[in-house]
């Protein structure tokens, strides 16, 4: 009889132990989903803090684009312009601006300057628009950009807009590479804008030319501060 017993002990003692190891198993488990379960939600807590300061930067960078906005149509409403191309002019503006790097105050200096935000002029030199586009210039970029609709076109502010940013950013592509100073480039491509791009290298800054360039810094200086209000 004392035999049989002792024979069973080491079944009962190996089954005691297989349980205490998948006790052990189950613990470790949920303890694991636990710890991995909190980094989770903290990696979620993190995510949506971002995306809180994601969306608070989006909505001041979008409160920002409708006061530039409203301050360029402060600026064109006194000048003749119906709402709607107010309102137009204002949009591609600003849109240029940010998708070409181009300050929204020389962009309106340069309107100014050339037609007085006049829409439909026409210079002694044929230059034609709010931006004052010459036709040889408006065909290389309406090509250039795949430009749709007829060449009269050419009046429409917006599209005129989209053409005179262009040049001025290549303007500023072309000459930067020269230029060891910003005030010196700006006041390259602005002379080549109003003389065209081989006027410095055929006749060097004219006083026309000069004059120009300090018209636009002017009226940029003066557009800053409104804009900045």
């Amino acid at each position: 009889m004392k035999t049989d017993e002792t024979k069973k002990i080491p079944v009962v003692w190996r089954t005691s132990h297989e349980e205490s190891i998948k006790r052990w198993k189950v613990r470790f488990t949920l303890v694991s989903l636990f710890y991995v379960a909190i980094i989770l939600l903290m990696v979620w807590l993190l995510v949506q803090e971002q995306k809180t300061k994601d969306l608070a930067v989006l909505r001041k960078e979008e409160l920002n684009v409708l006061r530039t906005k409203e301050n360029i149509y402060l600026v064109l409403r006194n000048r003749g312009i119906s709402l709607n191309q107010g309102l137009d002019i204002a949009d591609v503006t600003t849109r240029q601006s940010t998708k070409l790097n181009l300050p929204v105050s020389l962009i309106l200096a340069v309107m100014k300057k050339e037609s007085l935000f006049s829409l439909y002029p026409r210079s002694s030199q044929n230059a034609i628009g709010l931006m004052q586009v010459h036709p040889v210039t408006w065909e290389e970029y309406v090509g250039k950009l795949d430009l749709k609709g007829s060449s009269q076109s050419i009046f429409d502010p917006v599209t005129n807009t989209i053409v005179a940013t262009h040049v001025l950013s290549d303007l500023y592509e072309y000459y930067r590479k020269n230029h060891v100073s910003e005030e010196e480039m700006w006041k390259s491509v602005l002379s080549a804008y109003y003389a065209g791009m081989t006027s410095l290298s055929q006749a060097g800054m004219m006083e026309s030319s000069s004059n120009y360039v300090a018209d636009v810094s002017r009226f940029k200086k003066e557009f800053d501060e409104k804009l900045q209000n």
